[in-house]
């Protein structure tokens, strides 16, 4: 399945960097690509579109019903996940070898349900990916044991305020990764289910100290 996607190229038009973006719930490719002129000028960007329309407009990368979102269970269903990632990790490889992107230096920034498939990402596919940013998200560890974290690159962020995931259902997973894995990177900001400038000058910031 090939993914709608935006892209903002690299000004290194050859074997240059790249950051792929993922969505939350509801939104589509338009959301977090307007991020792009934040972001280094020396990465390929690719905002990549959930291939599942909802009713109400906008997309999402697996089915979600309401009874799930009222008792915040997001993220329970594995098999949908398993698939997404795969479906994501091929067009990751597609788009870099269409575009001659550097294969070794990928990096996928998600938001929300797409910061959940982020921590899919680093702890499948560690291989492809580089560096993983899920932001306001719930790590989907399912039957993994935490130690099994690959130790990627890990830049992760949560609103205080944050009313649809909220952060004690988070942290404390996020603390005990933390403990057996140097790579990881976590800040809390005061704020809600967003991004806000602190936390977006924090993401960039890191991006430019990880780079290679």
């Amino acid at each position: 399945m090939d993914l709608k996607y935006l892209i903002r190229h690299s000004e290194n038009k050859e074997n240059s960097p790249s950051i792929f973006l993922l969505h939350g719930y509801g939104s589509n490719k338009e959301d977090l690509f307007s991020l792009e002129g934040y972001l280094p000028k020396n990465h390929t960007i690719i905002s990549l579109e959930a291939p599942i329309s909802l009713p109400f407009g906008g997309f999402t990368w697996f089915e979600v019903n309401q009874e799930d979102i009222i008792n915040k269970s997001y993220y329970k269903n594995e098999d949908d996940v398993d698939k997404i990632a795969e479906v994501i990790i091929k067009n990751i490889n597609k788009l870099s070898t269409q575009f001659e992107l550097n294969k070794s230096d990928a990096t996928v920034l998600g938001f929300s349900q797409g910061g959940s498939i982020c921590w899919k990402l680093g702890l499948d596919y560690s291989e492809n990916i580089r560096r993983i940013l899920p932001i306001s998200s719930y790590i989907n560890v399912f039957d993994y044991k935490i130690d099994n974290h690959n130790n990627i690159l890990t830049y992760t962020s949560h609103g205080l305020y944050d009313d649809i995931i909220p952060i004690d259902l988070v942290k404390e997973t996020i603390l005990e990764l933390i403990e057996s894995n140097d790579n990881i990177t976590f800040e809390e900001f005061p704020s809600g289910h967003t991004i806000n400038q602190e936390n977006l000058s924090s993401i960039i910031k890191w991006i430019e100290t990880t780079n290679l």
